[in-house]
């Protein structure tokens, strides 16, 4: 996704694997976001239809909440990686003035100041009977907090290295990845206090995400700059996988009691308490184990694409920057439709996902635009 500039680098046979995780990662983002809208209580742009049926919600909840804390991991670390391969061409000083802040800052000023109130528009304005102009007053970073995050990494990466030279290559010590987790969740622990995972934010920046985005976009830059990442050990890359089920298996247990005993409205409250912790050190150990695990799978599974699948890995920086307004619209359009919502939600993510990544291709074969995104 953030990589798409060096296409000389991103079109090696032995790169697609970038390509295919970019491409399901955002599409699994488009699925998470309709069921926000249809099947889980979480706020989106379009709500007009949830289910008040309790069995859909219960199943599905989990796995939306594991997609919202989990999900765009590997896209920190990729981004970390190819940042580091960006900066060892281009030194320190081309890496944030000459691309990032244009590939990054512009589309999320952009976004904020026409594509939320646009969309929030679109969403909720024909019930609330505001007009637009009401909306362009209260809007917000919403899903571009990802690209505000990875541009402020971005620059403080390359403000590190004007100062201090990149790590000598190496082989990968597992105690990294034990600090990498723990780094997570001391980072998070702390954030959480003020700013809790999944709570409201000043512009809705989400920053109770950004301790966990941080470290793996710091141990992507690590992988590059040493070279561990092309010689995973395979016997650790499947304790990794085993260590992430396990996790996600805590993780659940944990929300079940805190469901239990707090309700269901309180349960991601969080404290300066065991729960919160307990929750923090799961948060750690999932986003490092689980996001290392999946980049091995792929590349061993999914090393290559056809031209299809190629043209949507192009289009993914401006697909995800487009969906929240396309999905948005494919959701009016179904609105007439008399479905209940379950089975719109499973419609819409199809329709979503395909009608979101045109829209993105489009977009990047539109001359100006498809510099920046």
């Amino acid at each position: 996704m953030i990589s798409s500039q060096d296409n000389a680098t991103r079109s090696r046979p032995r790169e697609q694997w970038a390509d295919n995780l970019r491409v399901a990662v955002i599409a699994g983002v488009i699925v998470v976001h309709t069921a926000t809208a249809y099947v889980v209580d979480i706020p989106w742009y379009y709500n007009d239809e949830r289910t008040t049926a309790g069995v859909v919600p219960m199943l599905l909840s989990p796995l939306v909440l594991m997609g919202a804390l989990f999900a765009l991991g590997p896209l920190f670390l990729l981004a970390g990686w190819f940042s580091a391969r960006s900066l060892a061409r281009r030194g320190p000083g081309g890496l944030p003035a000459r691309s990032r802040l244009l590939r990054l800052g512009v589309p999320s000023l952009v976004y904020v100041l026409l594509i939320n109130p646009l969309t929030d528009y679109l969403g909720h304005g024909r019930h609330e009977h505001r007009s637009l102009v009401s909306y362009l007053a209260t809007t917000e970073v919403s899903v571009m907090w990802f690209v505000a995050a990875l541009l402020a990494f971005s620059v403080a990466y390359a403000a590190l290295r004007c100062v201090r030279p990149a790590a000598p290559p190496r082989p990968l010590r597992p105690g990294l990845l034990a600090a990498a987790a723990l780094a997570i969740a001391v980072g998070s622990f702390a954030v959480w206090q003020p700013w809790p995972v999944l709570g409201d934010t000043f512009l809705n920046l989400k920053w109770g995400e950004w301790p966990q985005g941080a470290v793996l976009f710091a141990l992507g830059v690590h992988a590059a700059e040493t070279g561990w990442l092309q010689d995973f050990p395979p016997v650790l890359a499947r304790w990794l996988g085993w260590v992430a089920a396990a996790g996600v298996a805590a993780l659940m247990a944990l929300m079940l009691y805190l469901v239990l005993a707090r309700g269901k409205d309180q349960a991601l409250a969080m404290g300066a308490d065991a729960p919160t912790m307990a929750f923090a050190l799961l948060d750690g150990v999932i986003a490092v184990t689980g996001t290392l695990w999946f980049l091995y799978w792929l590349r061993r599974r999914w090393l290559t694409h056809g031209p299809l699948l190629g043209k949507a890995a192009r289009a993914s920086y401006a697909t995800y920057f487009i969906h929240p307004l396309v999905l948005t619209a494919v959701m009016v359009a179904f609105a007439s439709v008399a479905l209940v919502p379950e089975i719109k939600f499973v419609l819409v993510a199809a329709a979503g996902v395909v009608a979101c990544y045109t829209a993105g291709y489009a977009l990047t074969r539109v001359s100006g635009i498809s510099t920046v995104l």
